[in-house]
Order: C-alpha cells, then structure tokens, then sequence
C-alpha cells in the first residue's frame, strides 16, 4: 500500500511550478512588488491533516480560500513582509525562544497536530502588455523568505509548495495570470519537516517575513549571471571569472565595467572566458572598494547592474587569509533579528539594532 506523506511533513525539495535557482539581481526586467497589506486568518492547524480536522469554518473546504470569489471581507489585514506573531497583540500567538528542545514533542520529519497556519490574500492588477509573449517569456513569482512552509495559489490554480524558510524561492505563473485583476493565496504553516533542519539557538518567527514579487522575464533576457572577482596580492592584477545562465537568443551578452576599460562581448555561451585587468584595488573590509557593472543581453533586452568587488579568501594551513593577509575571527552566533519587526530586513536600515 501506498502512503501519501503530506506536504508539511514531506522532506522533497516542494513541489509544483518550481524555477531553478537564481540570485537576486538589479535588472531593468519589469517588476511588481507585492507587498503591502494583505487579508490574514489564523488557524489553529493544517486543513486537510489527520491532526486538524476542524480547523476550518463549517462549510468551507481545504483550498477554498483560494477562490478568487471567496469572502474574506471578515478576515483582518496584516502587512507583508512580516510576522503575524509580532501583530495583533496576542491574539495571533507569540514569538517563542528555543536554545535545545523544540517547543513541540519531536518526532521527525512529522510536524505537531497544533501547527499554526496563517492564511494570506490579496488581489492585485496585471500591468499592462505583461501577457504579450512576443516581449516576455514568462512571468515569475518570487518569494524571498517564509517560515516555514508554504502553498501558493493564484486565480484559484495551485502553483506550489516552497520549502527552506531562508531560501529564495521563484514559481512560473505564466499560464494562470490573467489580464487585470488577479488573486494570490498564501496558506503559511510555522512548523514542518524543516523545523528540524533549521532549529538552533533562535527565535521562532512565522510568517512572509521577506518581499513577495511578480517579475515579466524579457524574451532574449539573461537568466542568471554570477561574476567571481579575484584578486592576486602578489601582482596587483584582477581576474573576472563569469558565469551566466542565459538561451542562444540573449547572445551577443556584453560585460562593460567602465572605470576598468573593460567592454567584454561574447558572442554565445561558448566564448565566455575569464578577463584580467591589471592595477585593480583590492576589496577590504576596511576599504570596501567596489566597481559598477552592467551586463547587457539580447541586444538591450535586459540590462543587469552590478557592484563588483575583488579579493580573494583562502585557507592556508591553520590561517584564514582575505588578499593574502590573514583575518583573525572574533565571532558568536548572530541572528538578523529586529526586536520590532523581527527577520523583515525591508524596512530595517543597516544600522538598526540586531541581535
């Protein structure tokens, strides 16, 4: 007989319309940003779970919250990115500590009966011509950081399930958008067969804690692109090493980095090679020296800017060396956390107190 292992206790990877990985990047691609304020509910459990049959409202169905007709008229409002435990003054549960012990009875990978579960919606408009796929491939759903696991619909259509609350993750919803007015449903569960792997000394934070986005990716556009910038203490000289992810129609890609002299064009995948420069200045974190860049694909389809920083990290023997110097560590277990606003680093400038 065959078990199915349900979703929040699955330890695959999610499931669904899944992209592959890529870095977030400054691209001229354009880009809807979903954050603001949307629908919230809490539930005391998983509907549709063995351990959770009640959950939900009498009447109402597993996904029917996901409905674009669904009423949520009665629901509160919650901002997102955030941590529904650091709004609504109690009545959504509190932020929870843990140094050793799980504050529930482990039993891996299976998550407890009493698994809050957040619910999110909101509608938002399709920008025009983001349908035309004579200038757009597809259109991409990002999420930058949930805790812990998470189900997506848009328009009612199931998209996926994403895993890994410290991972990025990117959903193609090409086929299920519509022209002007969309709906997404977000059903967020704090615990999960993750828990386990991503337990430590920490604070226990639920919810889309980073920013939600809808990105149109340009026919002829560069997928992903990752520059390594070596440096060589000895000589002086800098190394570009590039890698991109990119279809034959985005080539020639064109690398310029102006204050360098460097205007790299290469003709398709295959002539991709590395770059020295001689008489770079190095990278420190004294001196945080960076360069502009911009990556150019399918003759202007997109352009991709960087910041560009060379130095090189090794270990050598017993010592840690950045540039060939060595760099003594005097470090301790620290966490991007904000006493208000908690792992939503969005509206947290670089000076806010962290611990």
């Amino acid at each position: 007989m065959t078990t199915t292992v349900h979703y929040v206790d699955d330890i695959g990877p999610g499931r669904g319309r899944r992209r592959a990985p890529r870095s977030w990047l400054h691209t001229d691609a354009p880009t809807l940003s979903l954050s603001g304020d949307w629908r919230f509910r809490l539930l005391s459990g998983v509907p549709g779970a063995l351990g959770a049959p009640d959950v939900l409202p009498a009447g109402e169905t597993e996904e029917g919250f996901a409905d674009p007709a669904f009423d949520d008229s009665g629901w509160d409002e919650l901002p997102v990115p955030s941590h529904w435990v650091l709004h609504g003054n109690g009545r959504y549960g509190a932020p929870q500590y843990t140094n050793v012990q799980l504050p529930f009875p482990q039993d891996p990978p299976f998550s407890p009966d009493e698994n809050p579960t957040g619910d999110h919606r909101r509608t938002f408009l399709l920008p025009a011509g983001w349908m035309d796929r004579r200038s757009y491939a597809a259109v991409v759903l990002r999420f930058e950081g949930v805790e812990s696991r998470y189900r997506v619909w848009l328009n009612g259509d199931e998209i996926g399930v994403g895993t890994g609350s410290r991972l990025a993750q990117e959903f193609d919803v090409t086929e299920a958008l519509r022209e002007g007015s969309n709906t997404i449903a977000v059903r967020v569960h704090q615990w999960s067969a993750s828990t386990y792997i991503e337990d430590q000394d920490q604070w226990w934070l639920p919810g889309i804690f980073r920013e939600v986005t809808l990105q149109a990716r340009p026919v002829a556009g560069v997928e992903d692109v990752w520059i390594r910038a070596e440096y060589d203490h000895r000589t002086g000289a800098g190394t570009l090493s590039t890698e991109l992810v990119a279809e034959a129609d985005a080539f020639p890609v064109r690398l310029s980095i102006p204050e360098l002299g460097v205007a790299a064009e290469w003709a398709d995948a295959s002539a991709v090679a590395p770059i020295r420069i001689d008489g770079v200045e190095p990278w420190t974190a004294e001196s945080p020296r960076l360069y502009d860049a911009t990556v150019i694909g399918g003759d202007g389809a997109e352009t991709i800017r960087l910041r560009l920083g060379f130095r090189t990290v090794e270990i050598v023997g017993d010592r840690f060396l950045v540039n060939g110097r060595r760099v003594v560590f005097h470090g301790m277990n620290r966490h991007e956390t904000h006493p208000d606003l908690g792992r939503d680093s969005t509206r947290t400038s670089s000076g806010a107190t962290s611990s």
